[in-house]
């Protein structure tokens, strides 16, 4: 049984992992539309999930995120990689329908005034924005993320986004998330 779960795995798919993509083209394990809830796949069976640029994609964002716990073990490792709200990129694909900023994930965490969109719950154990390369040389980058990690500047992230974040573009989160059941 393969315990890595590859989400929209498309051609990139490794033999040690278990694929689902909708494209019939793909080299899916699993043919099937991420919208359609339940996926054919049994509760608890792996334990660790790869979701690279497909969550902007999904009608029901909810209903895939607790389709990924559902079929993850406690403690699994969800690493998931999504573009910022702020990248052109995001707007620039007619297919994305989700648009993600930091904060975007905490309702998983049941920690959050909106938690109750789902029973699915997630610890976060790192999140990273990356930003478009220019402010990679300012340290702007490095300063966001630091604020990420040490409470006494979590304000940094904040004003950025709330007010900058379209002058000082990010290309993309990177969040791991671990399962808890």
């Amino acid at each position: 049984m393969k315990t890595i779960l590859n989400i929209g795995c498309g051609l990139r798919k490794s033999d040690d992992h278990f694929g689902i993509d909708n494209n019939p083209r793909s080299a899916a394990d699993l043919n099937h539309d991420l919208n359609k809830v339940p996926w054919p796949i049994e509760d608890n069976c792996f334990e660790k999930v790869l979701c690279y640029a497909i969550l902007e994609h999904v009608d029901d964002f909810y209903g895939v995120m607790q389709e990924i716990w559902r079929t993850s073990k406690d403690g699994a490792q969800v690493h998931i990689e999504v573009p910022h709200y702020s990248d052109t990129a995001a707007y620039t694909d007619p297919t994305h329908v989700n648009y993600f900023s930091s904060f975007s994930f905490d309702t998983l965490t049941g920690n959050n005034q909106w938690s109750y969109y789902t029973d699915a719950r997630f610890e976060i154990s790192e999140l990273r924005i990356r930003l478009v390369k220019l402010y990679k040389y300012f340290l702007i980058e490095w300063l966001i993320n630091a604020s990420l990690k040490i409470k006494s500047l979590r304000f940094i992230r904040k004003i950025w986004e709330n007010y900058f974040s379209f002058i000082i573009r990010a290309k993309s989160i990177e969040i791991d998330l671990k399962v808890v059941k």
